[in-house]
């Protein structure tokens, strides 16, 4: 399987076990998801990579990190874990800081198994600066793969974990800077688009010039955390994104156009509708509101709806944008009958889920094209 398919099933597995025992205590969240995820970024938590209880000298005391993770005898990366019924703090986060401050280490996870959090060291500082590269809870944990990608023992072996670090804060700083300059940028726009067509529609073009930018905002922070590490997405491919997103058709070159997504749902071996696109969440939002005008999809399903095993805090169609445990969807498409659907997933998830929803009714969903 690929690392994001592992991811999937991890946050899977991870999922089913918290809701299980929401009050999972420290040692048993180390055990059953922290561990696991240390193996899974190729970590072996028996071998003599991994040292458990690390001690780190602090003044005239010694403390412990939870694992030290070592390539030739020496800590490139910390892992401070808590227990799931423990809230994460920022005293939490500066521990583990200090920690990789006091060794010289570049790279730090923290997790209570619903939240992570991956550190880095700031070189480009000249004095010690740990700073955050993602944060995220477990049900967005395939959306930031590339995030924990860094802190595989491949990728920090390799190097590629500094390029993907790289490649995540210059987009992080691309929409700081659209956020911080939203509102001249969407007075620019509005002057130049009256000086065309006059002044009686410049509160309209003003603001859909600034939902311009809060889509591409959108676009480019999605990007930051799906990223890897060969390319970079420039703000033009990331406007082409964003205006595909809105209007629902591509504004690429054609030159440029790629493949669509095609999805099609059949009974009893005879096609009933077909959808294609060019953007994922278009395609799978449009299959599943067909589901629910035409074959009444929520009369048939309890909301809020998970999938997989059923047993996750992630849900995938709801009667309001959030999850189970009252987190809100990253992203999400509203749809008919008042129901919305959860998006933030990976195009594995996409063909697994999808596919239990059509079966729901009795159809069956199959996947072409570009996926």
């Amino acid at each position: 399987m690929t690392f994001q398919e592992d991811l999937a099933e991890y946050a899977e597995r991870s999922s089913a076990l918290i809701d299980g025992s929401p009050q999972m205590d420290e040692q048993n969240t180390k055990r059953k998801i922290i561990e696991p995820l240390i193996d899974l970024l190729g970590w072996e938590i028996l071998s003599s990579d991994v040292e458990l209880e690390y001690s780190v000298q602090m003044g005239s005391g010694t403390k412990k990190v939870d694992y030290g993770l070592k390539l030739e005898s020496a800590p490139v990366v910390f892992v401070e874990a808590k227990g799931c019924d423990t809230t994460i703090t920022e005293s939490h986060k500066n521990q583990l800081k200090s920690y990789m401050r006091q060794v010289g280490v570049d790279w730090g996870l923290l997790s209570n198994g619903r939240e992570f959090e991956v550190f880095r060291r700031d070189h480009s500082s000249t004095r010690p600066n740990e700073i955050s590269l993602a944060k995220f809870p477990l049900q967005e944990i395939e959306a930031n793969k590339h995030a924990l990608k860094a802190l595989s023992k491949e990728s920090i072996n390799t190097g590629e974990s500094q390029q993907i670090a790289q490649k995540i804060e210059s987009v992080k700083k691309a929409t700081d800077r659209l956020q911080e300059n939203k509102e001249n940028i969407a007075e620019e726009i509005t002057g130049v688009v009256t000086e065309v067509i006059g002044e009686s529609v410049s509160q309209r073009v003003e603001d859909e010039a600034k939902s311009f930018v809060d889509e591409l905002v959108s676009v480019l922070d999605d990007q930051a955390h799906r990223i890897n590490a060969e390319s970079t997405p420039s703000v033009a491919e990331s406007t082409n994104q964003s205006k595909t997103d809105t209007k629902g058709t591509s504004c690429m070159d054609s030159s440029d156009e790629k493949d669509d997504y095609i999805i099609q749902l059949s009974q009893n071996d005879t096609v009933i509708y077909e959808h294609s696109g060019q953007v994922q969440s278009e395609v799978i939002a449009e299959v599943v509101d067909f589901l629910i005008q035409q074959k009444d999809l929520l009369e048939e399903i309890k909301l809020p709806y998970v999938a997989g095993t059923g047993r996750g805090t992630q849900a995938l169609v709801n009667t309001e944008p959030v999850h189970t445990d009252g987190s809100e969807m990253r992203t999400y498409k509203e749809l008919s009958d008042g129901a919305y659907l959860h998006t933030t997933l990976s195009a594995n998830s996409k063909m697994r889920y999808i596919p239990q929803l059509a079966e729901e009714i009795g159809l069956k969903c199959e996947f072409s094209g570009d996926w």
